[in-house]
Order: C-alpha cells, then structure tokens, then sequence
C-alpha cells in the first residue's frame, strides 16, 4: 500500500507536463530560439507566442496576418498538417554569427494532403537586452514560388 501511493503520484505528475518541443540546438541559443519560433507557429499554433520570440518590428509584421495558419502559409509560403523543425546540420557552418546578430538554417520536414513536403529557410537573428529574437525570415533560394 505504501508503494502504490509514491508510484500514483509519480505517474500523475508525468502526465500532468507539458511535451516541450523537441529541438537539436541547446536551450537559449539562437538556434534553439528559432526553432521555437516556427513550433509555436506550426505546432503550437500560437501567435502570441511567435511574437514574443520577435522583435516588436517582426512581431508587428506577424500580427498584420491575425492568425498563425495565415502567417505560415502566406508570409512563410509554408503549410503543414504535421512538421518537425530542426536545424540544418548538414554544412560545416551550422550559424553565422557576428556579435549580437546570427543567421540559423532551419530544416521542416512534414506532411500537408497526405504528400511529405520539405522546406529549408534561414532566419536572422538579433540580440537585445540579452535575448535572442527573429527579426527575418528569409525566402528560401531554391524555390521559385518564395516571393516575402
């Protein structure tokens, strides 16, 4: 009796907790930061949260398209039904980073209608006060359609 009281609590904490996104980059980098931009965006579908990882110039923009569905399909030109995001680790350099600025390759891979779609695109990055934050997301230079 003592025993099932512990693992009661145990496994009713467990699943109490939020999954955090799973990322490849270490927590509080720029990499990690931006990663978290597009999972709020594509997985969390939270705009106000993609907005507090932008400065107030991106989050601005971002809030012109009201909904988190419009700024991925219209200003990413990227839709999914299901996504998982992580950073570009195939080139030698994985950021370009210049003291408080940095440009992160950002890989999806997912689903839209049933058909795997892939997509590459480079966010910069500024930091202020201490913080990263996005402020561009660049056209990926592959596709022919990219036109924000």
């Amino acid at each position: 009796m003592k025993m099932i009281l512990p693992l009661l609590l145990s496994a009713a904490l467990l699943c109490a907790c939020n999954e955090k996104p799973k990322s490849n980059a270490h927590w509080g980098t720029p990499e990690h930061i931006a990663t978290e931009f597009f999972h709020a965006l594509y997985n969390e579908k939270d705009l106000e949260k993609a907005k507090s990882l932008s400065t107030d110039e991106f989050a601005a923009l971002l809030d012109s398209y009201v909904t988190p569905r419009q700024v991925g399909r219209t200003l990413m030109n990227m839709s999914y039904d299901t996504v998982t995001i992580e950073v570009n680790r195939s080139g030698q350099n994985l950021r370009q980073q210049y003291d408080d600025n940095a440009d992160i390759t950002l890989v999806f891979s997912g689903e839209r209608d049933g058909k795997k779609v892939d997509n590459l695109r480079t966010v910069s990055m500024v930091k202020k006060s201490g913080k990263w934050l996005v402020t561009e997301v660049q056209a990926d230079p592959f596709s022919s359609t990219a036109t924000y």
